[in-house]
């Protein structure tokens, strides 16, 4: 994580501070918060609870499994905000500590690896929950979604997102021949 991240750290201003962006402001893995979010929106739709066979509690055991891991997730994101600007501080120094910087970031990536463990921890949780032909319906929900598929809620089927059809892929035309043949000319 922070090999990935150093690309974040950059000079800036006249003084030629440091500053760790991105890796100190505690960004996230895969959006959490807009996942959870879309989650949630989702065991709120009838028609998603019924394409997917949730049950009642099923829906209740995953809502609250989603709301215990953004929950935590938030806490977790704030303390690595919290570090984040410490280390800032830190840097910001003359002749900055290099064992404190290097503590602190160890300090960030830990919380960063907490936060991973929790949502991979929710995504087991969330499938110890689920059938296994549950499952196969939102993998393959996801899969048309980052295909760029979206339902169509008048047939039931998948097709472009932006309204277009789903058509299957056809071979290029064939060129066209030339006006008049090349020894007429």
């Amino acid at each position: 994580s922070w090999a990935q991240e150093a690309g974040h750290f950059r000079t800036a201003g006249p003084g030629g501070e440091f500053r760790a962006r991105g890796f100190a402001e505690g960004r996230d893995f895969g959006h959490g918060r807009q996942i959870g979010a879309r989650l949630l929106a989702m065991l709120d739709n009838d028609r998603v609870k019924t394409a997917l066979g949730l049950t009642e509690d099923q829906s209740n055991r995953l809502r609250q499994i989603v709301l215990d891991t953004e929950k935590s997730n938030i806490k977790t994101r704030a303390e690595v905000q919290v570090r984040g600007i410490e280390l800032r501080e830190l840097l910001r120094a003359d002749n900055p500590d290099r064992d404190a910087v290097m503590k602190k970031i160890d300090e960030i990536s830990a919380l960063r690896t907490e936060m991973a463990k929790e949502d991979v921890d929710a995504l087991l949780k969330a499938k110890s929950v689920l059938t296994p032909e549950q499952q196969k319906k939102i993998r393959n929900f996801i899969e048309m979604r980052r295909a760029g598929m979206e339902r169509d809620s008048r047939t039931f089927g998948w097709r472009r997102q932006g309204g277009g059809t789903m058509r299957a892929p056809q071979a290029p035309a064939a060129p066209k021949p030339p006006a008049t043949p090349p020894d007429e000319q």
